[in-house]
This record gives C-alpha cells, sequence and structure tokens, in this order.
C-alpha cells in the first residue's frame, strides 16, 4: 500500500465519522425518549468535533481534494442540517394536533434547504486553493446547528415547558436558517497564527469555559457561547454601517467647509 496516496485517506475518515454521528442522532431523535434525545445531542456534538478536525488534518498533511471537500459538504448537511431538524420536531414539534405538523415539516424543510443552499454557496464562492478566508459569508451550518442543538440541550437540563420550548425552537430554526442565506460576515478562525500569546489566550478561554461547564451545567455554557457567534455576524456589520454613516457625514461637512 503506497503510504502517500493512504493519507489522502486520513481527513475523509473524520469526515464520514461526522456523518456516522449525524445518523446516530437522527436514529436516537426517531426514538423519542429524553435518554434517546440526551444521545442524539452528545452525537450531533461528536459529530461537530470530528466535522472541525476533517479540515485541519487535511490542511497539516496537504491532503485537501476536491472528493473531500464535495464529501464534507454532503456529510455537514446530513449532521448539521438533517439531524438537528429531526431532534427539534421530536424534541418540540411532536405531537401538536392541527394543521401543526404541516408546519412543522415545512419549519424544518426551510431549515434544511437553507443549509443546503449556505453549502452550496460556499463550494461554488470559496477559493480552496488559496490561503482560507478571513470571514464566512453567512453564518456557517455547523454553528447554526450548535445553536439549535444547544438549546434543546438547555431545555432538557432546565425543564422548560412545553409552549416556550415549541417557540423558541421555532424562532431559533428561522433565524439561524436565514443567517445561513445572509451575505452577513461572520469571523473565521482558520488563519489564527498560533503564536505564543494567541495560544495562552485560547487556553485560558478553554480553562474558563470548563470551570463555568463545571460549576453551572456544560448545556448553559455551550448555548452562550453558539448564540454570542450567531448575534457576532449581524452585531459586527450594524458597527460596520455605523461607522461608515459617520464617516461619511464628517467628509461632508469637511467638503462644506472648503
Amino acid at each position: 500500500m503506497d503510504v502517500r496516496r493512504a493519507r489522502y485517506i486520513l481527513p475523509n475518515l473524520f469526515t464520514l465519522a461526522s456523518l456516522f454521528f449525524g445518523m446516530l442522532a437522527i436514529a436516537m431523535s426517531m426514538e423519542g425518549s429524553e435518554p434517546s434525545l440526551r444521545i442524539a445531542i452528545l452525537a450531533i456534538v461528536a459529530a461537530v468535533i470530528a466535522d472541525g478536525m476533517d479540515g485541519r488534518v487535511a490542511r497539516m498533511t496537504k491532503t485537501a481534494t476536491m472528493f473531500g471537500i464535495e464529501l464534507d459538504s454532503l456529510a455537514d448537511l446530513v449532521s448539521f442540517g438533517v439531524a438537528p431538524a429531526f431532534l427539534a420536531y421530536r424534541h418540540s414539534m411532536w405531537g401538536v394536533g392541527g394543521l401543526f405538523p404541516w408546519l412543522a415539516v415545512v419549519i424544518m424543510f426551510f431549515y434544511v434547504a437553507c443549509g443546503a443552499m449556505r453549502l452550496a454557496r460556499f463550494n461554488i464562492t470559496s477559493d480552496h486553493k488559496g490561503k482560507p478566508s478571513q470571514h464566512f459569508q453567512g453564518l456557517p451550518i455547523p454553528a447554526a446547528c450548535g445553536l439549535v442543538t444547544s438549546f434543546i440541550w438547555v431545555s432538557l437540563d432546565l425543564e422548560l415547558s412545553s409552549g416556550l420550548r415549541l417557540f423558541v425552537v421555532i424562532s431559533t430554526l428561522l433565524s439561524s436558517a436565514l443567517l445561513m442565506v445572509s451575505t452577513i460576515p461572520y469571523p473565521s478562525f482558520k488563519r489564527v497564527r498560533w503564536g505564543l500569546w494567541n495560544a495562552i489566550l485560547f487556553l485560558t478561554l478553554v480553562g474558563v469555559l470548563v470551570v463555568l461547564a463545571l460549576k453551572t451545567k456544560t448545556s448553559i455554557c455551550l448555548f452562550v457561547v453558539a448564540l454570542i457567534y450567531a448575534l457576532s455576524g449581524p452585531l459586527l456589520w450594524a458597527g460596520r454601517m455605523v461607522r461608515k454613516q459617520v464617516k461619511a457625514v464628517f467628509r461632508a461637512r469637511h467638503e462644506d467647509d472648503y
């Protein structure tokens, strides 16, 4: 076996692991009991970790290929699109009478469809041969999945009422779907230079999160992190728009003075 060719398999193994955990999450969500839903949540967390590893391994080993990129997108659609949609449906929207089951399917479809369009846009607009971009266009689908899944985890831990769960889950699905297909830039950490100070800062943040998770609940910490990142895009975009308007006003006043 050619070792040089075998190394191309390694990133794809992480991608397939992410796909496996996504399928496991769907299967556990369909079962519907609280222990099964918790297993589904942990499976999605494992899928996020595996997905984060495949790209880094590909860049470290210089084995990035178009096959791997397309495989990663297909796995992401299942693990971060279909799986959290099923989880949300079984957790919050299952058993509601009337015409709501049909509306729930439409909401699930809207989230998954926006995720698919987000991935397709990423594949055709990204320069996969060059350096990774400093920003994502629209909310990345793993972040959208993290927001939905972490809230469901919080609702299980805090035993929130069914009405509140239904409202927040639907709002989260719709808002994260719209953010995915938006053109709002989100910060990307792929080009972070891991020097001494950045490494110290990263380890400090991880340590703080671990302590908070131990002191409170892991689900709450993950939800807060996911919510902050989801809001960071619109807030930073609004801040840039305000600065542009302020500069335009000062420039116009300066020109009037002359």
